[in-house]
């Protein structure tokens, strides 16, 4: 029997007691999957999950809240959505930067199960290695208030708004002209920028910046760090 386990969810969720959706996901080497109960309680993880979220030690988190690992502020946010899944039974999606990477995140409702408090399933992959990026048509449209930067972090406001430019093959001139700057602070941000992230050039930043997919939008979020 073959799953898509991009369609939305219908009559009230994911049947996640199918073996074969377990099957695909417990192993799965790009989807990070894991399932969470309305109070915010992590009932499973996949392996993934782990290294998408825990990369340099992968702890067991299973049976523990969101809140021993992530910062309150950014929980409170996320639970917001998880109920809005639950309760309307419609999927979500959104973009978020984790650790100076793009990541596209998916809630979907499982089944209930009698006694048991709402469960959804949530789903990330690397956005680079995502078919897309854009809200599927019937999920929830989500942006959050959150970034983590990751190495990224070692850069101001301002520096961020310049990588992003770089990014975009903008001259020197240009971006001089975008920010209200002189061309001569815009170089300084550059080799300070390439000093900080160990970038040798311009090729270098534009992939650093494309692997967070970052905006200038990103530079106004509350940044957060794990």
């Amino acid at each position: 029997m073959e799953i898509d386990i991009n369609e939305p969810a219908t009559n009230g969720g994911i049947n996640f007691g199918c073996e074969t959706l377990r099957n695909i996901l417990e192993h799965h080497p790009f989807i990070g999957a894991s399932i969470i109960d309305y109070d915010g309680r992590i009932l499973w993880v996949n392996e993934r999950d782990k290294r998408l979220y825990f990369p340099d030690t992968g702890p067991d988190y299973r049976g523990k809240h969101l809140h021993e690992f992530f910062p309150r502020e950014m929980i409170e946010e996320r639970l917001e959505l998880l109920h809005q899944v639950c309760d309307s039974g419609k999927p979500a999606q959104f973009t978020q930067i984790r650790l100076g990477k793009a990541i596209v995140t998916t809630y979907h409702k499982l089944h209930d199960v009698p006694d048991q408090l709402p469960q959804v399933l949530v789903m990330a992959c690397d956005a680079c290695s995502a078919p897309s990026t854009n809200c599927a048509k019937g999920y929830i449209q989500f942006d959050t208030e959150f970034v983590c930067l990751g190495p990224l972090d070692k850069l101001s406001n301002r520096e961020l708004e310049v990588l992003v430019l770089l990014s975009q093959a903008l001259t020197t001139v240009e971006i001089a002209d975008t920010l209200n700057r002189s061309p001569k602070t815009i170089e300084a941000h550059r080799s300070t920028i390439s000093r900080k992230l160990g970038a040798k050039n311009r090729i270098q930043l534009a992939e650093i910046a494309h692997r967070a997919m970052l905006e200038i939008r990103h530079t106004k979020l509350k940044r957060i760090a794990v």
